[in-house]
């Protein structure tokens, strides 16, 4: 049985995605039991609007990041969706290929990220560096937990804040002004990178920090009393996903990060369904249609391709 409890006079439409692992919590972050080949939890759900929601404020309030909510409703004004409009919270994952059974996977394409610790899954969105300031790809462990930290900036930030013509001091301390929030994770990647939380909630889902990885303050709270030292995390870019729930195969999409991406074209997700089908030996019928639909709109949203029981064209 699902529990669902929603801050604003919304009407719930039926899942899209139901799953029955589904944990009720009163945590923010969403929390899967694991079961064996798992590779899509979650649920999707619709709201109606009220007159003063953007979409920034329902990200915030359901536990998504911007760029999701705004990838899964392309045709909302994202500041002025207006009373009444039919807005979908895309609450359902497929889980990336090869993420850590024990461990983070951070996941930039989605700006998410994925937890688990063996018996759990726990999901929640990130933001993550800026074009010129990419958080770096690879498998690296966590080798330092901070409370309430203070911030040393680089060098390079603080030249980049002098040319804006802001000072910034070489040390920020612990505090409302503090960019690290009040919880922070070092990651044994040379130059500095950190998972913490973050005083503008705001940017979470987004391509704003310096290479950090910025959690809301509900779910760093949650990760940091669940990570011990030597946790290993796992930085993947991968926009495509693809997986099976029962009888189903799904596709989810999301925007590459750059356009130069290699990533970024029809043929590598043609590619990528076609060896999936032929190494799951599922005998599915791909609706390539709806494949070429869901790459043009890249909503991010887990989309059903195929049945599973009939032969492959």
């Amino acid at each position: 049985m699902f529990s669902i409890v929603m801050k604003y006079s919304v009407k719930i439409s039926l899942f899209l995605l139901c799953f029955p692992s589904f944990i009720c919590t009163s945590q923010a972050a969403s929390i899967f039991d694991i079961r064996e080949n798992m590779e899509i939890v979650g649920k999707t759900e619709t709201i109606e609007t009220v007159y003063e929601d953007t979409l920034i404020d329902l990200a915030r309030a359901h536990n998504l990041g911007f760029t999701e909510i705004v990838s899964a409703n392309r045709s909302v004004n994202k500041w002025i969706p207006g009373e009444g409009t039919t807005v979908l919270l895309p609450k359902a994952f497929i889980v990336p290929s090869n993420y850590l059974k024990k461990g983070m996977t951070i996941n930039l394409a989605e700006y998410r990220g994925f937890f688990a610790n063996g018996e759990e899954l726990i999901t929640f969105p990130v933001g993550i560096g800026r074009m010129d300031w990419t958080t770096p790809l690879g498998i690296s462990k966590v080798d330092l937990k901070l409370e309430n930290p203070s911030w040393y900036p680089p060098l390079s930030v603080r030249q980049e804040y002098q040319e804006e013509g802001i000072y910034l001091a070489p040390v920020i301390p612990a505090g409302p002004d503090n960019p690290l929030g009040k919880l922070a994770m070092r990651l044994d990647i040379p130059g500095g990178y950190f998972i913490h939380g973050t005083n503008k909630p705001d940017g979470v889902g987004m391509q704003v920090s310096h290479g950090c990885i910025r959690l809301f303050p509900e779910d760093i709270r949650l990760i940091f009393s669940l990570t011990d030292i030597g946790l290993q995390v796992k930085i993947i870019n991968e926009p495509f996903k693809i997986g099976i729930l029962g009888n189903q195969i799904f596709l989810e999409i999301h925007d590459t990060l750059s356009p130069e991406d290699i990533n970024s074209s029809y043929k590598g997700v043609e590619s990528m369904i076609k060896s999936f089908v032929f190494d799951r030996q599922t005998g599915a019928t791909i609706d390539w249609t709806k494949v070429k639909e869901i790459f043009e709109k890249k909503t991010g949203v887990p989309t059903m391709i195929a049945e599973i029981g009939t032969k492959t064209r």
